[in-house]
């Protein structure tokens, strides 16, 4: 439910409103905000570059979707 909700699809869309307004429009700013804001920590660069080629490939929109189904993001340790 959480992947394809109409509640989960907006709280994407502003969470990378929320992103733009942080990082600005160059794609690897913006998957380190993202990494930040949602894990409190910077990506590694395996996953920089896969989100930055996932942004650049589908939006921002839908690495923040992904990120917020994330196991990281959902469970906590």
């Amino acid at each position: 439910n959480l992947l394809n909700s109409n509640f989960m699809l907006q709280q994407a869309g502003y969470f990378a409103e929320r992103v733009v307004t942080d990082a600005g429009k160059e794609p690897a700013a913006q998957v380190k905000r993202v990494f930040a804001l949602a894990f409190q920590r910077p990506p590694s660069d395996k996953e920089l570059s896969a989100a930055t080629k996932l942004v650049k490939e589908h939006g921002l929109a839908a690495l923040c979707r992904a990120v917020l189904n994330a196991n990281e993001f959902v469970f906590l340790d």
